[in-house]
């Protein structure tokens, strides 16, 4: 301790007491790094998504989050929400069915286990079960209402089809491998009596409740000398081919669907015609299944090889998924323009990517010309995806409609792409294709022109702008890489923040559910409004910085007044994208910093470039070609480039000027009023040659301040600027009283320091109230008065990792030194900490712990234990509230932790979640359409009479000893039968009335005639197909 020769009054008395201190955990933010699986459930406007590690997070509106762990944490396979019953489902790598009640997900999950690997599933809104297709070809049912397995069981269609044609049919290569497992199951769109089945070697359409159950049998062969999806590079041209079937979507009108197959090519069906697919093509190839008699010659005289001279082309990839989205943009009953959605089709050696074709809609009162199957819009979608990485899987997010398997109207695509080796992101983009109605050209002109006629139709050449999706799914290129804390005034926070919508158009609309914070701990949730607002500033590696709304008073909320925003909220408009600057490299980013009264921000990027942005400027913005999103508020207002020296450090403050240090040891200041850079007078007129040694070494650490030093009693704007061995340089800002213009003074002030003096370990602190003296607004103006020849005395503050110091006056006499209590452990982080007008030097060291000195003597006080709470502290505030950082092994954040240094009467509990107390009426099942306009065709398309009723389908699957299940015991005050579809309860009753027996035998009577292999084409097949063909041109 060094002699004292001024008494300075104690600033730290009302914290010696340890009782004082509570050190606990406020709340935690958790980033999903490896998503496996993602649904989403319109009725519930709920989304679920499934890791590698077992766990799954359901997430809907403001504060609805909820988390359950399937068993032994196995990774999440097949992920489903069911609205009819309010449940969960998961089918994990174990093949082990887990069904969670939605009304409370603590009650353990009912596991059921099959005899066969499950491979896929299917359910629907409008019934109360579920189908799953086995390895074995099966497919079972399971009734979710009394939550065990039901009767109904369909048998391996693909081993019954194949034993009828035996007698008639020899084709050794239906035994290839994979034929006979279903790999698909798609209700169709307008009949629940109906399902399409698909194997690896074809496709069924099953009537459930017909005796003789398959009605048809699709199987896609290329004849030889077609090229099918591998074109004419590949051996087999010669032979006849049967690809696997791998994905099924059928067209909202329920009269054509698409199938993928392995080769990379989708065949175009009728569903009355299982005879030949209507058209049979690639991403960029049409009519694959049709020899091309120029190509294939070329392919014989080159002897058959797989490799022309100077080709090289590689096979294609396999269609993955098919999804066939409509759009209400028509009075047809059939409905309006549709998007066929594929993921793969490209060759292997490209990212796997999702491509879009649009077709008009079926409202022409003439049948179309017979190319509307061939005139598409290819779009790939996303652009981007070559930097984002292949995509694994995609889903469909439907306005509010949940049938059409989930793809009526869709307003954005979620898919799940490569993040890393051995990860996966989500990623959203919109999905409002602008130009989905267009005319149809004239046949002759489409015949001629056809490459202008898809150039006109093709979709706007604009990238589909992204949707932001939870900030729990931000992961790889999209993940946190830094985080730190903002504390801002009221009226400052007003201005950053503004009137925020909780949805605006770019977010995904997951509004279901609802939450709030226990009525219990209300009286002390509304002690948080008088808390200091408080900003979260994120980092990513999509080279963006986010700000998001960590204010306590986001939180207050109650039982009839939930929750109306996510915390923390995002605030998008303040985004800053630095992508789109022009930069020579990929910016990383260093260092940010935002003026806690002006809210100017900088940010210094690793590569030395310094950059500065302005809220709301755009008159002053002088990037002005920099291309931003509409609506963003954070404008680039000028950028420092690197010249030939690096920079090191900056520091900003809320009165218009910028410091900048180098790595050559010279310091700069921006002048945003011009803007103008200020360099001092020796750095303008001496060569690197004269400077001084002292001032050789770099610059650390830079604090601007208003006030005096010791040797200067002006109260004037000056800038200490800390080297990495410790030389000080203190300079002062002066005006020139002529032209308004500012300056540095020529006097330096010097000062032998701490060496390497952490960053964020400089203050300046008033010696009588302890307060930090900051170059804000009411600083400035006390030093524009002048004749003050008295001002306060000031103490200036430094930290390392060793050890703190304490000067009187910045640059007299030294008042105390102190090293650290615990000398094994690390120091990383430092903050002088108030609390009832004491205040205090804590460091954060990695044990980890919370290490308290008293100002301005450094007298140890306590010690505190973080290991509880935290691992990592980074940010930390002047109230003591602080974020800790979990980082995984790829670098991108697991999780922040928001930490206090006083818990008491805190209130950041995890709120009460109702996962339920949204939902969406379901509307009727969809009726049956004709497959063209009435006029062409008098009967509607049904496999015999009125269409089968959800209720009906329930008592057909479950038999007729169907048990009344025991109701639900909910924590929250509803219904428990009202949250069941309409009529759920009503078809238990129904069962034990004998409705079983009496559905069974009508449709058995009504069945018989649709197995198309033992019965010849039916009138309406006949009329209908013809129709079909007379429509496209066949």
């Amino acid at each position: 301790m060094f002699r004292e020769k001024h008494v300075l009054p104690d600033l730290s008395t009302g914290q010696r007491d340890p009782d004082d201190w509570k050190i606990g955990r406020l709340r935690t933010v958790d980033y999903l790094l490896d998503t496996r699986v993602l649904t989403y459930e319109p009725t519930l406007s709920l989304l679920a998504v499934g890791t590698a590690d077992g766990l799954i997070y359901v997430v809907g509106g403001p504060g609805v989050e909820s988390s359950v762990q399937t068993p032994e944490g196995s990774p999440v396979k097949i992920l489903q929400l069911a609205a009819s019953t309010d449940r969960l489902l998961s089918v994990d790598e174990r093949d082990r069915l887990h069904i969670w009640n939605l009304k409370d997900l603590t009650e353990p999950p009912k596991s059921t286990r099959f005899d066969h690997a499950i491979n896929a599933v299917m359910l629907s809104p409008s019934h109360t079960h579920v189908f799953l297709a086995l390895q074995s070809g099966e497919i079972r049912t399971y009734d979710l209402l009394c939550l065990k397995k039901s009767p109904y069981v369909i048998p391996n269609l693909w081993n019954m089809f194949q034993t009828k044609i035996a007698s008639s049919v020899v084709d050794p290569l239906h035994a290839l491998p994979g034929c006979t497992i279903p790999v698909d199951l798609v209700a169709h769109p307008r009949d629940l009596n109906l399902m399409f089945v698909a194997f690896g070697g074809q496709s069924f359409l099953w009537s459930r409740g017909s005796s003789r159950n398959i009605l048809r049998a699709y199987e896609l062969v290329i004849p030889a000398g077609a090229p099918g999806g591998g074109g004419y590079h590949q051996s087999e041209v010669l032979t006849h081919r049967r690809p696997s079937v791998t994905s099924v979507a059928i067209h909202p009108a329920g009269h054509f669907f698409a199938v993928g197959y392995a080769d990379g090519c989708v065949a175009f069906w009728a569903v009355e015609d299982e005879d030949q697919p209507l058209m049979v093509r690639t991403s960029t190839e049409l009519d694959v299944n049709v020899i091309n008699g120029e190509e294939l010659e070329k392919f014989l005289q080159n002897g058959g090889s797989s490799e022309e001279k100077g080709t090289n082309l590689a096979e294609r990839q396999p269609i993955y998924r098919v999804a066939w989205c409509g759009f209400p943009n028509s009075s047809d009953p059939r409905g309006g323009a549709t998007a066929l959605v594929f993921l793969g089709g490209d060759r292997v050696d490209d990212p796997c990517r999702l491509t879009v074709y649009t077709m008009p809609a079926l409202d022409s009162p003439e049948p179309p010309a017979p190319i509307w199957f061939q005139n598409w819009a290819p779009r790939f979608y996303p652009k981007c995806n070559a930097t984002f990485g292949p995509v694994y899987d995609f889903v469909a997010f439907p306005k509010a409609n949940p049938h059409f398997s989930g793809c009526w109207d869709p307003v954005a695509l979620l898919f799940l792409t490569a993040a890393s080796p051995g990860s996966r992101m989500v990623e959203a983009r919109q999905f409002l294709p602008p130009k989905m109605i267009f005319p149809l050209p004239e046949a002759g002109d489409v015949i001629h022109d056809l490459p202008t006629t898809l150039e006109d139709m093709t979709l706007s050449g604009v990238e589909p702008p992204p949707m932001h999706v939870p900030s729990k799914l931000y992961s790889g290129l999209g993940g946190v890489s830094y985080a730190q804390l903002l504390t801002l005034q009221r009226g400052v926070y007003d201005v950053l923040v503004g009137q925020q919508p909780v949805l605006d158009d770019t977010d995904l609309p997951v509004v279901g559910g609802s939450a709030w914070i226990d009525d219990k701990r209300l009286s002390e949730l509304r002690l948080s409004r008088s808390h200091p607002r408080r900003i979260l500033i994120t980092c990513h590696r999509d080279s963006t910085v986010r700000f998001y709304d960590a204010s306590p008073q986001l939180l207050i909320s109650s039982s009839t007044s939930p929750l109306q925003k996510h915390y923390p909220f995002a605030i998008h408009d303040l985004t800053i994208d630095l992508s789109c600057l022009p930069l020579s490299s990929a910016p990383e980013v260093a260092t940010v910093q935002v003026a806690p009264e002006s809210l100017e921000c900088i940010v210094l990027l690793k590569s030395g470039d310094l950059l500065v942005y302005r809220l709301n400027a755009t008159q002053f913005v002088l990037l002005r070609n920099v291309a931003l999103r509409p609506g963003t508020r954070y404008h680039p207002f000028l950028m420092l480039p690197r010249g030939n020296v690096s920079l090191t450090c900056c520091a900003l403050s809320d009165i218009g000027f910028i410091g900048v240090g180098y790595i050559d040891g010279s310091v700069a200041v921006i002048d945003l009023r011009g803007p103008s850079l200020l360099r001092p007078q020796r750095q303008k007129r001496q060569s690197k040659l004269l400077v001084r040694n002292q001032d050789r070494d770099l610059v650390v650490s830079l604090t601007w301040t208003v006030s005096a030093v010791s040797m200067d009693p002006q109260l004037a704007v000056r800038l200490i600027a800390i080297h990495e061995s410790g030389n000080t340089q203190v300079f002062k800002i002066i005006r020139d009283p002529e032209s308004s213009m500012y300056d540095f003074a020529h006097d330096v002030t010097r000062i032998e320091g701490l060496p390497n003096v952490l960053q964020g370990g400089s203050f300046v602190i008033d010696s009588q109230k302890g307060t930090t003296w900051h170059a804000n607004r009411s600083r400035f103006a006390a030093a524009l008065q002048t004749g003050d020849s008295n001002p306060a005395r000031c103490f200036w503050v430094t930290a390392n990792a060793k050890g703190a110091r304490c000067m009187l006056d910045i640059s007299g006499e030294k008042i105390s030194k102190v090293e650290w209590n615990s000398k094994k452990n690390k120091v990383g982080h430092v903050q002088v900490i108030e609390k009832n007008n004491s205040h205090v030097l804590v460091a954060f060291n990695d044990k980890p712990e919370a290490m308290v000195y008293s100002l301005p003597y450094l007298e140890h006080l306590h010690t505190f234990s973080l290991a509880k709470v935290c691992e990592n502290v980074v940010s930390v505030d002047e109230t003591g509230d602080f974020i800790a950082l979990m980082r995984h092994d790829s670098g991108v954040l697991e999780q922040i932790v928001f930490g206090t240094l006083f818990k008491t009467r805190r209130v950041y509990d995890h709120p009460i979640v109702d996962l339920t107390s949204f939902h969406r009426e379901i509307p009727p099942y969809p009726q049956p359409v004709s497959v063209g306009p009435p006029s062409l065709l008098g009967s509607w398309f049904r496999y015999g009479k009125p269409v089968m009723t959800g209720e009906q389908l329930d008592a057909l699957l479950a038999g007729p000893d169907r048990p009344i299940p025991p109701p639900d015991h909910m924590q929250t005050s509803q219904d428990t039968t009202a949250a069941y579809g309409p009529g759920v309860i009503k078809t238990v009753e129904n069962a034990r009335d004998g409705v079983y027996n009496r559905l069974n035998d009508a449709l058995a009577e009504r069945g018989c005639v649709h197995d198309p292999t033992i019965s010849p084409m039916s009138a309406k097949r006949l009329a209908t197909e013809q129709t079909a063909r007379r429509w496209f041109g066949f």
